[in-house]
């Protein structure tokens, strides 16, 4: 039995053990708050699936309802000045995007089935996949929940990310449940995956990064509300849950920033359902240790205001930490019942692309 001296012990033990965790993670949060600044963006605009930006801190992003210019990927200054656009003509429905150790500009066609890789001033220099062409998985119309089994590249991929040496990852995952890997001249070397629950199989492979300094790959496993973390090889090493609807993900100095959606606004791919009661997860990001825990948030419940978001779809960091987050509209623009307490809404509705920058 043991004695009262060795049970204040091990009180002790456990409590200094407690406290010097309390430090760690103290220290661990310093400098991850987060500021967004005033809108630096010169142009308004919608729909912003993905985001990048390359190692002059020039800010990419993939676009789907640019009125009066077709091109699907513009291009902004560090300052947040419109440069250029590029991709009219061959993107269709550009999703994700990443820049890759040569700051050429990879980018998925979620309609065209299709990576295509473009210099950083457009000129494409090559394309992955068959256009327009589709794998055969079982899925009927975007609907995740009718693919019956894996299959190759592509079936409306959505996110990509590349290794420090070039070689590309694809989340394949609207109508696919695969990543691909890809080596960096555009060859399948591996895939996997699976539908379903089980660890390691997937319900939309929706965003996707690779740790530059281990190549371990994250994905989020949206509709499984977990992001999952597997070797290069595809070996799984970890399961995150209870990460509301995860679209992308970023890794940056031994922090890995999640960004969600959320429940308030879709409720799976295909249907929308108005915001009620039963809907209490709004969209925001996180930020990870490596080993999963928790250690900032950023954004609040009011999503249109400043800060805050209405559907965080992608994100990026540039070589200063600044916090780059992408969100896509919503389809139904007069339907603001998706928060029940109508805050936030059509006045306040900020810019769809936001800059934050890492506080003191």
């Amino acid at each position: 039995m043991e004695s009262r001296s060795t049970r204040k012990r091990t009180i002790r033990l456990v409590s200094r053990t407690f406290q010097q965790r309390k430090k760690e993670v103290s220290k661990e949060m310093k400098g991850l708050s987060y500021e967004v600044t005033a809108n630096p963006f010169h142009v308004k605009m919608r729909d912003v699936a993905g985001v990048a930006v390359d190692s002059q801190a020039n800010i990419y992003y993939t676009t789907r309802n640019m009125s009066g210019d077709p091109a699907g990927v513009m291009v902004h200054d560090p300052e947040g000045g419109y440069l250029y656009g590029f991709g009219g003509g061959i993107l269709r429905n550009p999703h994700g995007i990443c820049v890759d150790c040569d700051d050429n500009v990879l980018v998925t066609d979620a309609i065209r089935n299709c990576v295509f890789k473009f210099s950083k001033t457009g000129e494409l220099l090559m394309t992955i996949g068959t256009p327009d062409a589709k794998t055969s998985t079982g899925c009927l119309n975007y609907d995740f929940k009718t693919v019956k089994a894996a299959g190759g590249p592509f079936g409306h991929p959505a996110k990509i990310d590349t290794t420090a040496e070039g070689e590309i990852y694809v989340a394949d995952g609207y109508g696919n449940c695969c990543v691909h890997h890809f080596a960096k001249d555009g060859r399948l070397l591996h895939s996997w995956g699976n539908p379903g629950s089980a660890p390691g199989a997937f319900n939309i492979l929706h965003g996707i990064g690779v740790d530059r300094e281990t190549n371990d790959v994250y994905v989020c496993d949206r509709e499984n509300f977990r992001v999952q973390v597997f070797t290069a090889d595809g070996e799984l090493k970890a399961v995150w849950n209870d990460i509301w609807r995860p679209t992308d993900v970023a890794i940056q100095n031994g922090l890995v920033y999640v960004s969600e959606i959320g429940d308030m606004i879709f409720v799976d791919n295909v249907l929308f359902t108005p915001g009620g009661s039963e809907h209490k997860h709004f969209s925001r990001v996180r930020i990870f240790d490596k080993q999963g825990r928790a250690l900032e948030q950023i954004g609040g419940p009011d999503g249109g205001a400043p800060g805050s978001f209405l559907a965080a779809h992608g994100l990026c960091l540039d070589s200063r930490s600044n916090l780059y987050v992408a969100e896509v509209s919503i389809p139904w623009a007069d339907v603001w019942t998706a928060y029940p307490d109508g805050n936030g809404m059509t006045s306040q509705q900020h810019n769809l692309l936001q800059k934050f920058t890492p506080g003191a």
